[in-house]
């Protein structure tokens, strides 16, 4: 009995063997349970009675501060974080995985949405 896998015989030359996608999965995965978290732990200090604090979320220094002291408004910020820089990086590592098996076709095609990403994000700080 071997333990390789064998791609079927109806799959193009050019096709690997496997999806690469572990690490995509990972990275997807990793990202939600951080957001989540950081969501309950907002939650949490809400429901304990915290001073829920406020401010801007590109003010760093407040935001860390609030993480420090549980400030539920610094935790939910920080999920945010998590929830738009999430896609990001499995868009980075969609495109490494692909790349690494010579797939250049959905390694380009992720490097392209990456690319509408960053534009939009930076005509969205620029208006």
């Amino acid at each position: 009995m071997s333990t390789q896998q064998h791609a079927p015989e109806h799959m193009p030359e050019h096709m690997p063997e496997h999806t690469p996608r572990r690490y995509t999965s990972a990275a997807l995965t990793s990202g939600v349970v951080v957001a989540a978290t950081c969501f309950v732990v907002a939650l949490l200090a809400e429901i304990a009675g915290t001073e829920p604090g406020a401010g801007e979320m590109t003010d760093l220094r407040a935001v860390l501060d609030g993480l420090l002291t549980f400030t539920p408004w610094a935790w939910a910020t920080l999920g945010v974080y998590a929830v738009v820089v999430t896609p990001v990086v499995g868009l980075v590592v969609t495109a490494w995985e692909y790349s690494s098996v010579g797939e250049r076709r959905t390694m380009g095609l992720a490097i392209a949405v990456f690319a509408v990403l960053a534009t939009s994000a930076v005509v969205a700080v620029l208006r």
